[in-house]
Parts: structure tokens; sequence; C-alpha cells
């Protein structure tokens, strides 16, 4: 398959403590670099499926942007540029178990204009799929959304963050995969969000809102998936955690591309499920593991009956 992804690159530092956390002080701790942004390490998961991939992003020309142009390019992806004047950054301060305590996200990708954005953007129709990143601005997303509408080519929305997620409101109908934590699923549909039922009704209301299938994750408690033709809350599957950076996005761009190869939503949605654990229990935003076997469905045999058929 022949995808296109739409989105930020930004330089991932990962800090994780390494012993008590000590407050007004400097503490001991692991601190990484890495390649990271929700367009890219999408980019790089459909490219570690065998896809071949052309990424749109922006970057700048500093030690961050030449440090993510080396590693994307590296990967065999195609890259198209609009420019910026400072590449963007995100600062995951981590728990001793490798989840999230709090992130701090400087990507400025929405203040790239969608004349940019679509100006560096190659001819849809030879493209098999198109991903559409909230990090760009709404004006940018609705945009992008329409053309593949118009183009009748499949898309799918990453809602990326809090805040963020309301930017991908105008690309909800007509998209094929839309996949939000809770905190982006309480963003989109002013619904409560805790719970296995409360995943549900957001993914419900998705659907209600346009998107083809929903994915409503709940990290360690698993995801729900909706469709007309399978519902499930899916448990996640046990994991060492290492660092949870990534792990969404694994689960929504291996089930985006197993929904384009053709796959029964059952086994795309294990497929995620496994991208996701292989993710968490790696150091990187995107794990090595992740390769064409994973779209195998011979090898896809899903641990939970949940859902109807």
């Amino acid at each position: 398959m022949r995808l296109v992804v739409v989105g930020s690159s930004i330089l991932d530092v990962a800090a994780r403590p390494t012993s008590r956390v000590e407050g007004d002080t400097s503490n001991e701790g692991e601190v990484r670099l890495g390649a990271g942004g929700a367009g890219r390490n999408v980019a790089e998961n459909l490219a570690r499926l065998g896809c071949r991939v052309t990424l749109v992003t922006d970057l700048a020309d500093d030690f961050a942007g030449r440090f993510l142009l080396e590693n994307i390019r590296g990967l065999g992806i195609e890259v198209r540029l609009s420019a910026r004047a400072r590449t963007g950054v995100y600062l995951a301060l981590l728990k001793p178990d490798g989840a999230l305590d709090r992130g701090f996200c400087g990507t400025g990708t929405e203040a790239i204009s969608p004349f940019a954005v679509l100006g560096a953007l190659p001819d849809l129709q030879d493209f098999h799929g198109a991903v559409i990143d909230a990090n760009l601005s709404e004006t940018a997303v609705a945009a992008l959304a329409e053309r593949c509408r118009r183009l009748k080519v499949p898309y799918a929305v990453e809602s990326v963050a809090h805040e963020r997620a309301r930017r991908a409101l105008p690309a909800i109908p007509g998209c094929v995969l839309i996949k939000p934590d809770r905190a982006e699923a309480r963003t989109l549909t002013g619904l409560p969000c805790d719970t296995p039922a409360e995943a549900a009704a957001c993914a419900r209301r998705l659907r209600s809102m346009g998107a083809g299938t929903a994915i409503v994750s709940l990290g360690a408690d698993g995801f729900h998936v909706e469709h007309p033709e399978f519902s499930s809350h899916i448990p996640a599957l046990p994991a060492r955690v290492v660092d949870v950076t990534g792990a969404g996005d694994a689960l929504f761009a291996v089930a985006f591309a197993a929904i384009l190869k053709g796959l029964p939503l059952r086994l795309a949605a294990e497929a995620g499920r496994r991208a996701a654990a292989l993710t968490v229990a790696c150091p990187t935003a995107v794990s090595p593991a992740i390769t064409p076997e994973l779209l195998d469905p011979a090898g896809l045999n899903p641990t939970t009956d949940g859902g109807r058929p």
C-alpha cells in the first residue's frame, strides 16, 4: 500500500526518575532524546509494516530538524517539507514505572498555514489512504479532509492530545478511523470517558458524528472498538512497561493499515493491540518489532471473544 501522512515531526525528550522525586531540586534520572511527533510516529509504524509512506511535515534547519530528517529518511520514508523557524519539542516526564506523569508539547505545527501544507502535498490520487494529524491547524485539517473526501481517498484522523483534539472535528465526517484516548474523547464528544461503558458511549457518539470506525483508548485498561459489524471492549495485553510514549500511535497506525488491507475489524483491533504492547515495552516511540507479520490474518487469534460478530 502507498500511504501519505500529514502531520508533526518533533524531538522527543523523555525523563524517567531513578530515585525518589523531590520538589524544588534536581533529581537523578534517565534522559533520552528520540524521534517523535504523532505524524512521524504513525509514518514509521506504517513503513515498518511494509507500506510505501510519504510524510508531509515541517522542520527547521536546526539540530532537532536535522536529527529528525536523518531519522525519517533512514527509514525509507519520502519526506515533503514545509519550512518553519524552529523544530518542535515534546517533553515527557515519566513515572518510575514508565507511565506518563505529564507531558509538555511545543509543536508549533498549528502555525503552518494551510496553503503551505497543501502546497507540500503530493497528488492524493496516487495513494491508497491518508492520515491527518490534528497537530495541524483546524483550517488545515478541514482542507485536507475535504480534499480526501472529494478524491475518495480513505483517511484516518489522529486526534493527538486533549485540547488539540478539537481541531479534528471537521475531519470526523467521512473518516475511516479515529482513535482518541479518554481525554481526547471527552473533548470531541462532551461525554465522560473513564470506564469501558463510557468509552463505548463515546465511540458510539463518534460514529454518529460520521466516523466509519471509532476506537476509544483507556490506556492500560484497553480500548473500545465501535463499528456496525463489530463492537467490543478489548483488554490491553500484559506488557513490561518501559515507556508508554507512542503506544496510541502504534495502535492507530496498525489498525488503519489492517482496515485498508481488508482485514475484519476483529483482527484489525487485535493487530493494533499487539502493536501497542510491543511499543510500551520499548524505550523508543516506535518499536522495531513492528513488522508486516502483524497484519498476517493467520497469526491473529484474539484472546477475547467479546463483542458481536
